[in-house]
């Protein structure tokens, strides 16, 4: 089913350039919560990419409802009507073994690469004994492991004991993406480092870590980290809805080898329960600091990436969406072209298996950049 709404234009001028990155809202649709395919349960999408006419998803299901899968739906968008139907499940097999334990997998991001092969990041869990690594994997189409991506020790907790460095437990690998040509892969942490955490600053914005690979091999594919920038998230912003209490980023998308979208999803308490809150920014890496280097933040002067919000949520699509929650927003992409020749851009939200929220796919047309 879908819901067709009026437009809007939001209009992004990007620092230093004249041409403007402009989003218009085109429409959306839904998957229904419990929703059933080829026996297994759709729900926890939780990143998405767009070839050819299909839009692949990857769960984020962590064993309960079936084993680490992404499926491909049948895509189609114009300016009357958007079309998603599910057409097959691939499962992920052959997964590199964590010692003598099966592979644990928290998929949040997923990328097509020009090749054909797929890259998933996936969060690791920080309270198994011993610790499941944060880790991005390629596999083919048909879901077969290849490879790993070699992650920055910096990334990497202490596999047992207490944990004085690395990823922060369900706040890692959320965000993944790569260039149209495949050479660079953008991988971004929701929450700060842990040797990063400043609690003094959590209210001007957690600073999170986007780190760069570059296809620097003789083969295609092998991707080695590059560089890597600091960004600091919006600070959290109370209103009359309820106070904020989470922020974090949820995706990204690559503009460019120096620019990204980047999706950021929060929370705030209201009633006894919360309601989401969601932004997208564009950030440019442009000027700032390489901190690849970098173990803990505070012990080096940086420059953090410049950002600039594009759309809020909450306030900027009330017109279009009248006063629906906003959901779990974690996925972004580039999607067909319109008959009129603009690209598309489809963000989509995990409904984290819950009969309270919903798989929504959000349609944007684009304009500029």
């Amino acid at each position: 089913m879908h819901k067709i709404w009026g437009s809007i234009v939001f209009a992004l001028v990007i620092a230093s350039q004249a041409q403007a990155l402009t989003l218009k809202y085109i429409g959306e649709t839904s998957i229904v919560t419990g929703a059933e395919f080829d026996g297994t349960t759709i729900g926890g999408l939780s990143g998405i990419t767009y070839v050819d006419g299909i839009l692949n998803a990857v769960s984020d299901d962590k064993g309960r409802y079936g084993e680490p899968r992404f499926y491909q739906f049948d895509f189609k968008a114009d300016n009357k009507s958007i079309s998603l139907i599910p057409k097959s499940v691939t499962y992920l097999k052959g997964l590199r073994k964590e010692g003598h334990r099966k592979a644990f997998m928290d998929a949040e991001g997923l990328v097509a690469l020009p090749g054909g092969d797929f890259l998933i990041s996936s969060e690791g869990n920080n309270d198994s004994k011993p610790r499941s690594m944060p880790r991005v994997l390629r596999v083919g189409a048909d879901g077969k492991w290849k490879s790993d991506l070699t992650m920055p020790d910096k990334y990497l907790p202490e596999r047992t004991g207490l944990q004085s460095k690395g990823v922060q437990n369900n706040g890692s690998l959320e965000g993944l993406s790569a260039t149209r040509d495949g050479k660079f892969v953008f991988t971004c942490l929701e929450a700060p480092l842990t040797q990063d955490i400043d609690m003094e600053t959590e209210t001007d914005g957690v600073i999170v870590r986007i780190l760069k690979f570059e296809d620097r091999g003789a083969q295609r594919g092998y991707f080695t980290p590059a560089s890597e920038f600091a960004y600091r998230v919006a600070p959290y912003n109370d209103n009359q809805i309820g106070r904020e209490v989470f922020k974090g980023v949820s995706e990204i998308l690559a503009l460019s080898d120096n620019k990204v979208i980047v999706l950021e999803r929060g929370a705030r308490l209201h009633g006894k329960g919360w309601k989401y809150t969601v932004s997208l920014y564009v950030a440019d890496l442009t000027k700032a600091t390489d901190t690849l280097s970098m173990v803990k933040l505070a012990d080096h002067k940086y420059t953090l990436a410049e950002k600039t919000k594009l759309v809020d949520f909450e306030t900027d699509l009330v017109k279009e969406r009248g006063k629906k929650d906003i959901q779990n927003f974690e996925a972004l992409t580039f999607g067909p072209t319109l008959p009129d020749g603009r690209r598309t851009l489809l963000v989509m939200s995990d409904n984290n298996f819950s009969k309270s929220e919903v798989t929504e796919l959000l349609v944007f047309a684009i304009e500029g950049e």
